[in-house]
């Protein structure tokens, strides 16, 4: 992934053959951030990986449509 930042890594499920799939959030050099889509080992092995593991937590709700707009974060697990 070049010379990006990995912010946090998103468990997002399993894809066909029940490998687990995440959500990147990537930082560049320019500070502009991203979303990449790839397996959750894969992400674990990225260079300056995150810290932190989530999945989705609680859905955020649009308070006049109660339409999901997004999920929190639900840390699962945190390595120093």
């Amino acid at each position: 992934m070049d010379d990006n930042e990995v912010i946090a890594v998103l468990l997002t499920g399993y894809d066909d053959q029940g490998r687990a799939r995440a959500t990147v959030l990537l930082r560049d050099s320019d500070g502009q951030v991203s979303l990449k889509q790839m397996s959750a080992p894969e992400a674990r092995s990225q260079p300056g990986g995150a810290s932190r593991l989530y999945k989705p937590g609680r859905p955020i709700l649009d308070p006049a449509t109660r339409e999901v707009m997004g999920y929190e974060l639900e840390c699962v697990r945190a390595t120093h």
